[in-house]
């Protein structure tokens, strides 16, 4: 079934919120005498508030105060004050309770005849500088000024006496670290001097020095003699011949400690290989010279070739002795290498021995040495503690400017009126949103839709001028553009539905009285019978029918007589001013609706309104005032419920829709009339232009 509805509803933030934003307004406009309750009672409860308020003086005076210092970490001379916020702290000082209640003795003593009460005290700083500002507030003016004089005078003479007093306490505290200090000083110097008296210590460092000396030697020696081994272990008997060691390697058995002789051996072995082989050379070179001229049976020749070969078994002997005496060597190098490593051995006992004593020696002079220097520092800070305490330190307190004159405070009615009234604005605004939860009216189709699941069929914008005005019924040249186009949608609506064949007979209702069923159920037929149809509207709101009156019309017979028998339906119905309607009154008032309707005539009725008519609709009374609409609303084809926006309950229209239901009856939609075209979700209502045109 196809629902005409303007206002679709939508899940957009910003379109839900504007039509929440014209909710409030349209609450406000309605219930504005509550916002205005509410303000007044706050600016009365402003007003008396201010004008009970006791008339207050204050009075102000200035006073400055230095920066403090620290005595080298050890003490602070103003005891638990945060010096990195020495102001802050200071500040808080000046409205501790303790200053406070000196000041008031102080007033007593020196001012016994004023009386006053102190409602408050305060002390700022003025930023970028040590001006602390101290301000006070009381009943009398005298002795709000006296006060404010009291305050700074006691806060000095608090801060000399906590200096003074914890001076004394670091100067206490000082002398007992130095008595301590002593005895550890005196404790080390004894240590120090047992230490010395046990050991010789220059005997010691001389040991220690000619330990380091012998080991850099013996180092140093053991290397060129680890060198020379490997040099005789990895080369040929014929290549030590060649390359001889140097003089450095020569000494390296040191034959001056060791009495070896056998790299001087070496050495002439060496000598006397390079000669033989110098000689060889020559003979070859003469052989071969002489082999060019003479033959080679020639004696000359042949004892050219005997020297060389006398030659050639004289370097074998030499490399065969060579390779004998290098044996001998390694031999000899790796003994002395073993003596070597025995004295390296002792040596370093000896060089441990020697760092020990003088590592411990030089532990026992560093701790004298901090012993003595701590002591010192000590005695430094105690001469500066005392001297801060005889001085004062760098801290300077001095009052500026003494209270002035108190002068009368203003009573802040202005702020309290402002307060009162915001205070009332509030408690309005949260009052109004407490009725509007509890309201629960439809005010919008988008509200509709979400409290039922049956379709809005149409929506008749409100352009009722008054309360108490009638509005006038349509017709064809109707210049309420918007209105006539609204029923326009309607009657599309109910012709467009499915089956609409079948839809003869319609019963048009509401829930409760006023919601306007008769001009829509009136406009509707009339809206019809301009479409071409034949339509009768009748009237069955026996108890307090009124078409005749919005059609004008002069009669006393109607429903009521047919269904009395009193006369037939050709005689009730009446003619009106649109050629294809006909109206069918009410007739005369009764109490005995209900029992009229359920008569077998009303279905006789009924039957003959379908074969004559195109559509019959029918205006019952309200649903949840009497049982008329529920009883015979099963006859119909369908039933159209009103619900008058911003008037109808939610919970009403549930009920009379649960009434029809239990009766089976087809509800083909929902009417929403007297809608605010206004509304940000009705676009449909806002070009009256174009409906003109």
């Amino acid at each position: 079934m196809e629902a005409e509805t303007s206002g679709a509803p939508t899940n957009d933030w910003g379109a839900n919120l504007n039509l929440k934003v014209f909710r409030y307004r349209q609450l406000v406009k309605r219930r504005w005498w509550v916002l205005a309750l509410t303000v007044s009672a706050g600016l009365a409860y402003g007003a008396w508030t201010s004008f009970q308020k006791p008339v207050e003086y204050a009075s102000r005076g200035e006073l400055t105060v230095s920066e403090t210092i620290d005595v080298s970490g050890q003490a602070t001379i103003h005891g638990n004050q945060d010096f990195g916020d020495y102001y802050g702290t200071n500040l808080k000082m000046i409205q501790d309770q303790e200053i406070q209640d000196r000041a008031r003795r102080r007033v007593a003593i020196d001012s016994p005849k004023l009386q006053g009460v102190i409602d408050d005290l305060s002390a700022t700083r003025s930023p970028n500088s040590s001006i602390f500002t101290v301000a006070a507030v009381g009943t009398n003016p005298a002795y709000t000024q006296a006060y404010v004089n009291a305050v700074m005078s006691e806060f000095i003479n608090f801060k000399q006496e906590k200096r003074k007093g914890v001076a004394d306490k670091a100067a206490s505290q000082i002398a007992d670290e130095m008595s301590k200090q002593r005895v550890e000083l005196d404790e080390k110097e004894k240590d120090l001097r047992d230490y010395v008296d046990q050991n010789d210590m220059s005997a010691w460092a001389e040991q220690g020095k000619q330990a380091a000396t012998f080991l850099a030697d013996l180092s140093k020696k053991r290397a060129r003699m680890d060198t020379e081994l490997d040099r005789m272990q990895n080369l040929t008997s014929e290549q030590l011949l060649n390359m001889p060691a140097s003089n450095d390697d020569r000494t390296s058995a040191d034959s001056k400690n060791s009495g070896s002789s056998e790299a001087p051996i070496a050495m002439d072995l060496a000598t006397q290989y390079l000669q033989k082989a110098l000689e060889l050379s020559r003979a070859r070179a003469l052989l071969s010279e002489q082999s060019k001229v003479w033959k080679p049976k020639h004696p000359k020749l042949i004892a050219i070739q005997d020297q060389i070969a006398t030659l050639k078994g004289e370097l074998e002997d030499i490399k065969t002795q060579n390779a004998e005496q290098t044996k001998v060597q390694i031999g000899a190098i790796k003994a002395e290498l073993a003596s070597l490593d025995q004295n390296i051995k002792s040596w370093e006992v000896k060089a441990r021995d020697a760092s020990h004593k003088n590592d411990a020696y030089q532990q026992r002079v560093d701790a004298v040495t901090r012993a003595q220097n701590l002591y010192t520092q000590l005695l430094g800070d105690l001469k500066s503690v005392k001297a801060i305490k005889t001085m004062g330190g760098d801290e300077t307190i001095q009052v500026l400017q003494d209270a002035s004159a108190a002068d009368e405070v203003s009573r802040g009615t202005v702020v309290h009126l402002i307060a009162g009234a915001l205070a009332g604005l509030v408690a309005g605004s949260i009052l109004l949103i407490l009725l509007d939860r509890a309201d629960d009216r439809l005010a919008s189709s988008t509200e509709v839709m979400h409290r039922f699941s049956e379709p809005i069929v149409g929506q008749i914008p409100n352009i009722s001028t008054g309360r108490k005005a009638t509005l006038a019924l349509l017709h064809s040249e109707d210049d309420r553009y918007t209105f006539a186009e609204s029923f326009r949608s309607l009657r599309s609506s109910l012709i467009f539905m499915p089956n609409q064949g079948d839809l003869k007979t319609l019963i048009v209702t509401s829930a409760i009285p006023g919601e306007g069923k008769s001009t829509i159920a009136s406009n509707l037929a009339i809206t019809m019978s301009l479409a071409g149809a034949r339509v009768l509207l009748v009237d069955a709101d026996l108890r307090r029918g009124d078409l005749t009156g919005l059609f004008k019309m002069e009669t006393k017979l109607g429903l009521t007589s047919i269904l009395r028998g009193e006369i037939t339906r050709k005689e009730a119905l009446q003619p009106t001013l649109y050629p294809t309607l006909t109206l069918l009154p009410s007739g005369p008032v009764t109490n005995q609706s209900a029992e009229l309707l359920l008569k077998p005539a009303f279905n006789k009725l009924l039957a003959e309104c379908r074969d004559e008519f195109d559509l019959t609709i029918f205006n019952t009374s309200p649903i949840l005032a009497t049982d008329d609409t529920a009883t015979i609303a099963p006859n119909f084809d369908g039933t159209l419920m009103v619900v008058r926006a911003q008037f109808t309950s939610a919970r009403l229209v549930a009920s009379s829709l649960n009434a029809l239901y239990q009766r089976q009856v087809n509800v083909l939609g929902l009417i929403l009339n007297c809608v605010n075209t206004e509304m940000p979700d009705y676009y449909y209502y806002r070009y009256p232009k174009y409906y003109a045109a």
